[in-house]
């Protein structure tokens, strides 16, 4: 191989550098428009997932709220179920024992 040859296998290296160099850069710039695309969409489904996280927070507090309201509801017709059937068993005791002090007297006779 004289120097000619080496020259030109130089320059034809020196070639095929620069149109790699040309394709690397094209492919970093079209890599850098999708990720600076990609991070739009991220971002527009964080900020969804942010608003959806706020309206459940919302609507599961409105849910508790009802829920609880609903439960003081119900504790206070048990307390009043139950104070009505205290009243009605005191009474029925009152009966039971006037019954048993009339019979005792009636068997006394």
């Amino acid at each position: 191989m004289d120097s000619a040859d080496v020259t030109e296998i130089k320059r034809h290296f020196d070639t095929a550098t620069e149109g790699l160099r040309a394709e690397v850069t094209d492919v970093k710039r079209y890599f850098g428009v999708v990720a600076e695309g990609l991070e739009s969409r991220i971002q527009l489904l964080a900020e969804g997932q942010a608003q959806l996280d706020e309206k459940f927070e919302r609507r599961f507090t409105a849910l508790e709220d009802r829920m609880e309201e609903q439960f003081e509801e119900t504790r206070a017709m048990i307390r009043l179920s139950y104070t009505e059937l205290d009243r009605r068993m005191r009474t029925l005791e009152a009966c039971q024992a006037d019954l048993e002090s009339r019979v005792e007297r009636l068997e006394a006779r």
